[in-house]
Parts: C-alpha cells; structure tokens; sequence
C-alpha cells in the first residue's frame, strides 16, 4: 500500500478536506491496485457513516427527445448526431403515471428531465400537476436547461424542492452550451432556495484525474445536496465511439474518491448507471429511469432499471434503503 495514498485516505476519513493535488493523486491511483481497492472501501465507510448506512433511489423521468440545438456530442439527442428527427414530447397523463407508479414503488425522489426544446412554461404546468398529484411529499426536482433567477424563484414557488445541474466535462467545447451561463444557473438555483445535486460527468476515458478534481472542487464550493462519479454510455455513431466507455470497476474508485475528496459538508455519493460495483465502493444516490433518456435512442427507455432493480442492487451491496423523502432535499 503506498504511503502517501494510505496518508490522504486517513485524512479523508478524518473528516478533514482534501488539497486539489491530493484529490488528484486519489484519482490517479492504477486499476485493480491495492489503492484502487482501498479508496473503494474507505470511500463506503466515509458515505456510510455520513448516511447511517442508507442509500436512497431516485426516480429519471423523461419528457422529450428531439433534435437538441444545445449539441452535446455526448447526448442521443444532439441535433449533429441525427439520432432523433423532429421534437416528440410525452403527454402530461403518461407523466403523471409516471410519477405516482415510481412513487408508490418507494422511489425517494423524482427528476422531471427536458431537452432545451421543452417549453419552459410548459415544463412548469406539468410540474404542477405532478405535485397535486402525488400522495406523498416525495420532492420533485428539475433536470432542465439553463435558466434565470426569476425562472429559479417561479420553480420554488410550485413546490420543486431541487435542481439537477453541473458543469459537464468537455462543457463549450463538445457542447453548445456556456460554462458560465451553467454556473449562473447553478448560482440562481441556490439564491431561491433549490437544493443543488451534482455529479461529475459524463467521464469517459479520456477524461485526466485533474479535470475531474477539477469539478470535485466546484461540487465542493457549491456545496451541494450529493455528487459523484457517472460514467459516459457511448451512444453508436456519437463523437465518442472512438474512446468507448470506462469500466464499471475504475468508476468504482472514482465513485470512492468523490466520496472522500467532497468531505463530511456533502453526505450524498451518486452514479449513474446503478451497478454495484459503485455502490459498494461509496455510492448511495442511484437513478431507476422512464421515459426518455439521454443514453438511449428510445422514446421510453430500454436501458433504464426499475425501483426494484436498484433496490435489489443495495441488498447484493449490504446498504439499507431510506424510505420515505430524500434526506438530500
């Protein structure tokens, strides 16, 4: 075991917060080492202690695909990649099944998700009826593009408790989308009172460990409700085929190293897609998906799990699912 990682990880446990190079060395570390798989293990201890050992399941609900104009080369449903023609939106009826079935299976939050083709207004209706609709106070959060403080305050004041929203890897150059224009949004997000989940993403192999700590960093200064490591599914065809995807296992140490280098301020630890290797190295925050999906080239997604799903995935990994709303909103 190498010293100097023996020496951060202890101090990561310590409850004490991790120097960018530190970060940086944690992230660094080979694949199948005996650091690799001791970061993984401290990475559960550290978010099992923050949590009382309970992961929770929230809920991906997709209302759109189309041609986007903000052309994430990484996105099925970037206007370049030719992948969905025309804009299609599901009907507010479907969404609201939606919502109520994954409720009633004991997901602990909902994501509403849109394209930049979504009409905001539009997107605030359908949330509203989805919160009258539901049975529970299970928070309902935005994953939508940017928006402005008034657009922020409109959001808190129908009741939408968070907002999904990061700076992406390769953000303005394999996207349209400003850097600057994402953390203005981020910053209106916090100033009304919208809790901030966060992950770094989507990492691919070609990503350096100080890009990632990097955006370690920004979760860091905004303190948000969770972050952590989500991996790139290579959509066929996209920009990104030629790098493929990384292995489930060296997210696993990126998913451990998150945990450790955001410190005991941030108590959540995501991923994305659930796998297990993830959640036994630290991550207690992963997704069951309907509707549309990013990573899929289907209207209702093939990819996504189910509640159950990932819940059967926290029993093979020893955590105890929270019932009830999410402790992170």
């Amino acid at each position: 075991m190498d010293n100097i990682i023996s020496k951060i990880i202890n101090k990561a446990l310590d409850g004490n917060l991790l120097e960018r190079a530190e970060i940086i060395a944690l992230l660094s570390v080979e694949n199948l080492s005996g650091e690799s798989f001791a970061i993984q293990q401290a990475g559960r201890a550290f978010t099992s202690q923050l949590c009382n050992g309970e992961a929770e399941i929230h809920a991906h609900i997709g209302l759109d695909a189309g041609a986007c104009p903000s052309d994430c080369k990484f996105c099925s449903f970037a206007a370049s990649n030719r992948i969905f023609k025309g804009h299609q939106e599901h009907p507010v009826e479907k969404i609201v099944q939606e919502a109520l079935d994954l409720e009633a299976a004991g997901a602990n939050a909902l994501y509403l998700v849109t394209t930049t083709r979504y009409d905001k207004e539009k997107f605030l209706e359908v949330a509203k009826q989805v919160i009258a609709s539901l049975r529970s106070d299970v928070p309902l959060v935005a994953n939508i593009p940017d928006f402005d403080e008034d657009y922020a305050k409109e959001l808190a004041r129908i009741g939408i408790k968070g907002c999904y929203h990061v700076v992406r890897l390769g953000e303005g150059v394999y996207t349209r989308c400003n850097v600057e224009d994402r953390l203005r949004t981020m910053r209106a997000a916090k100033d009304a009172g919208l809790v901030l989940g966060n992950c770094i993403d989507p990492i691919g192999p070609e990503h350096s460990p100080e890009e990632l700590a990097d955006l370690i960093l920004m979760a860091r200064e905004f303190e948000v409700g969770f972050s952590g490591a989500m991996r790139r599914n290579t959509v066929a065809g996209t920009a990104f085929e030629k790098y493929g995807n990384i292995p489930y296992g060296r997210l696993a140490t990126y998913a451990g190293a998150c945990a450790l280098a955001t410190g005991p301020g941030i108590k959540g630890n995501c991923t994305h897609e659930p796998n297990t290797l993830c959640a036994q190295a630290g991550a207690n925050v992963m997704w069951a998906s309907r509707g549309t999906d990013p990573r899929d080239t289907n209207m209702d997604t093939a990819r996504g799990l189910s509640v159950d799903q990932v819940r059967e995935m926290y029993f093979d990994t020893s955590w105890k699912v929270h019932k009830g709303p999410s402790i992170f909103y």
